[in-house]
């Protein structure tokens, strides 16, 4: 699957994913600085759980057949062992009596349960030799113990295939789910990753997912085994004696009631433990990332003391549903107790009367252990699922946030540009009445260097970033070669488009995973090319392992030119149309800066280039300077001309100018 572009990446070369008939987003980002209106900065109210579960299920319905496979297997797995006691029942009060000449207790041979093990016995014991004496109490306890052996058996398969088809069903779910999700975030604007923390939206991919996992192991499988081993046990309990059934049953009502009363509750305190978790998760991830200005500022201990703060609240929601849920499987144990120790009362006063038998009571008792241990479960099963439905709601609320910037579905693909960029009367604002850019009309020609230079707020990062479409202006249009973007797909745009940032992201692994990004069939020769021409191979050559050194996380083993020198290269082995750079000089060395400059100017040639820069000394040799005040052009002409006219521009580089010789 290929990797789309990251936040902060310096060299953007974004296409689409292909799309998935159960997430359809596409990729686009507001510029910095702020969120558009259209964009989704707040997740929506969350969506009703059925709703969400409807979504959910969908995922699941693949998988049917594997699922039903498992119910199937689960359902012999909790049936089996009663064969147990029915085998202990009828060893107690028909063999045992029959062995010692007395006559059998009151009502052991008269239910339909004594009466199918007696015709089981006795069609088998016309199949076996008569060496077996199948007729004898001790031939039909043989009988009885061979077919237990069988059973167990048969019990030990379904055990091994009901759990390893539920798992593999519910790590096939969460992977199908886990991958729209993904395809989703990286689809979702800048918006989206400004207003969260990238922390906690690697939460929702993990954790809530891994809890929405339980549903399917769960609610898949085990409801329908355990309602299934519910309705058999008590039918064999009714069969037995209807009198003790009855008596056993009488905590039922109780069971519906905690289930019903603590649900609600674990799903709201579960939904917030998830909450907060994906805030810690963000504060500690952004920490970790930051770890140098924690050092520099010497705050390792106020940052250990806020981690504390957080990790206590955390501990406190953790344990507010851990409460909850112990409570409810406290009580649900608790009931089962009461019924065994009724069953017991009742059934001693039972025994003692003459009404039922030793052999019946016994395995009431342990059949009753049998259907309570599926109660219990559905009880335990309840608080999980409820955990797990939250966790759904939360998944499926990143889902139900769209792009700023949609691509049509009858979007053409963009041919190979020349280069062109026109802005046509464009107004763009983060807020409808907060209008950013305000009537840019500008049209840049194949070829031509173009400068964007002004005040901090004049708006030169938005202007640009609608080149590659990361949103749309709300009045005018942008086009490349005469075509309004509108109307490409975005995969073909911005793979003809260049980002060099004045922050650089590399991603941990080697140079040559980072070279290769933006164009992995790229091959050997052209990959050193592209580095010769960024000045790069050089020092890449002096690395330990050459082209395969591992960077480490964000190229923390590079300096910053170097970091800036993979990034050009990375842009010349994609060979953009339209270059677009952002301060990709500012906060270099002189020395760096001299090598990044003539590696920028080799790029440059023959490209379509927007340069934003606040050191105009970096600037002079451009076609055209463009100078922009809060959200207007104020001026456009060559750096000498724009001297000439002694407008804002000049004040800008005479300020500049006598900055660097009072420095």
């Amino acid at each position: 699957m290929e990797r789309t572009s990251r936040k902060g990446q310096s060299i953007q070369f974004t296409g689409d994913l292909p799309a998935h008939d159960r997430s359809r987003t596409n990729g686009g980002s507001p510029a910095r600085g702020g969120t558009p209106a259209s964009a989704t900065a707040e997740p929506p109210p969350p969506p009703k759980s059925r709703h969400s579960l409807r979504r959910f299920l969908a995922y699941v319905r693949p998988y049917t057949v594997w699922i039903v496979i498992a119910a199937l297997c689960g359902m012999s797995k909790v049936i089996l062992p009663s064969t147990m006691a029915l085998a202990l029942r009828f060893l107690t009060d028909r063999l045992v009596a029959g062995a010692a000449g007395k006559t059998a207790a009151t009502g052991a041979h008269t239910d339909i349960i004594s009466r199918g093990i007696e015709a089981y016995i006795a069609w088998m014991g016309h199949l076996l030799p008569g060496s077996w004496r199948a007729g004898t109490p001790w031939g039909m306890f043989n009988i009885l113990m061979i077919t237990l052996v069988f059973v167990y058996v048969f019990w030990g398969v379904t055990f091994f295939f009901r759990s390893y088809l539920s798992q593999m069903v519910g790590h096939r779910v969460i992977l199908d789910l886990r991958t729209d999700l993904y395809q989703h975030i990286t689809r979702l604007g800048h918006s989206f990753f400004q207003s969260r923390q990238s922390g906690g939206i690697v939460s929702r991919l993990m954790a809530d997912i891994a809890l929405a996992q339980n549903f399917v192991g769960n609610a898949m499988t085990n409801i329908w085994m355990d309602l299934a081993s519910c309705v058999f046990y008590i039918y064999v309990l009714f069969a037995m004696d209807a009198r003790l059934a009855a008596a056993s049953l009488m905590v039922f009502p109780f069971y519906i009631l905690s289930m019903r009363t603590l649900g609600d509750k674990s799903k709201k305190t579960s939904r917030a433990v998830q909450a907060a978790l994906e805030q810690f998760s963000g504060d500690v991830q952004e920490r970790m990332a930051g770890i140098q200005v924690v050092k520099s500022f010497a705050a390792e201990r106020r940052e250990a003391k806020s981690f504390f703060v957080s990790a206590r609240k955390l501990f406190n929601l953790t344990m507010h549903n851990v409460r909850i849920s112990t409570l409810a499987n406290a009580l649900v144990q608790w009931l089962t107790q009461m019924a065994t120790l009724g069953i017991i009362w009742y059934g001693g006063y039972q025994l003692m009367h003459g009404y039922t038998t030793v052999g019946t009571v016994v395995a009431f008792i342990l059949l009753l252990r049998e259907l309570y241990f599926p109660v219990n479960r559905i009880s335990e099963m309840n608080t999980i699922l409820h955990n797990s439905l939250a966790a759904i709601d939360r998944v499926f609320e990143v889902f139900d946030m769209q792009s700023d910037v949609h691509e049509q579905p009858n979007a053409r693909r963009l041919p190979r540009i020349s280069g062109r960029i026109r802005f046509d009367h464009v107004t763009f604002g983060y807020q409808p009445d907060s209008p950013i850019l305000r009537d840019i009309d500008l049209d840049i020609r194949p070829g031509e260097v173009v400068a964007l230079v002004g005040p901090s707020g004049a708006g030169k990062s938005t202007l640009v970033q609608l080149v590659p479409r990361f949103f749309d202006p709300s009045a005018g249009r942008v086009e490349i070669d005469g075509i309004d973007l509108r109307t490409v797909a975005l995969r073909s745009l911005r793979s003809q488009i260049g980002i060099v940032a004045q922050e650089t992201l590399l991603f941990s692994g080697s140079v040559r995973d980072n070279l290769l990004y933006g164009r992995p069939s790229a091959s050997e020769e052209e990959m050193v090319a592209a580095a010769r021409a960024a000045f790069a191979h050089e020092f890449v050559m002096q690395l330990p392992e050459g082209y395969d050194t591992l960077i480490g996380e964000r190229g923390a083993r590079l300096s910053g030119g170097q970091k800036q020198r993979i990034a050009i290269a990375r842009a010349f082995l994609c060979n953009p149309r339209i270059l677009i750079l952002d301060e990709a000089t500012s906060a270099l060395d002189s020395e760096s800066e001299v090598l990044i400059q003539q590696a920028l100017a080799r790029l440059m040639r023959n490209r379509t280039s927007i340069v934003i820069a606040h050191r105009l000394s970096t600037i002079l040799n451009s076609d055209r300077i463009v100078v922009m005040q809060q959200g207007r052009i104020e001026e456009v002409a060559s750096h000498q001309a724009l001297l000439a006219r002694n407008g804002l521009y000049a004040r800008l580089y005479r300020a500049q100018y006598q900055a660097s010789l009072a420095g």
